[in-house]
């Protein structure tokens, strides 16, 4: 009976770390060849409007600022069956909103650690 109680709370242990396990990192190069390969997959753009209006954004990306009160209510809008790729400006954002995505039950999220700053640097396109 012991051993059953130590295994069982093992189990449930390993299982919540699971769920809250930290998402898959993704580089520049990953994420565009991602996006030319999987036409399945979302991008989002978790920066404000402002700096994607400064900046523009990746091709593709839908926009939805973390810091809007309504985040989560917007984040209802993508589907949580497709594959995600998050990206902010560099990397503060997008690891918190993945990790947001998961635990409202997001199947696959990626985040892109280098984020708009990185993108820019590498001098891939983006659009207004």
């Amino acid at each position: 009976m012991r051993f059953f109680l130590i295994f069982t709370t093992l189990l449930l242990g390993f299982a919540c770390t699971q769920s809250t396990q930290a998402q898959s990192k993704l580089n520049a190069d990953q994420t565009e060849n991602m996006l030319k390969t999987d036409k399945t997959v979302q991008l989002l753009d978790v920066r404000t409007p402002g700096e994607v209006q400064n900046t523009g954004k990746i091709e593709g990306a839908v926009n939805m600022n973390f810091n809007s009160p309504d985040f989560q209510a917007q984040l209802a809008t993508l589907d949580r069956e497709k594959p995600v790729i998050v990206y902010c400006a560099a990397g503060g954002r997008s690891p918190r909103a993945a990790a947001q995505m998961t635990k409202l039950g997001f199947k696959t999220v990626y985040d892109y650690t280098g984020g708009m700053n990185d993108w820019l640097a590498k001098g891939k396109k983006t659009v207004r």
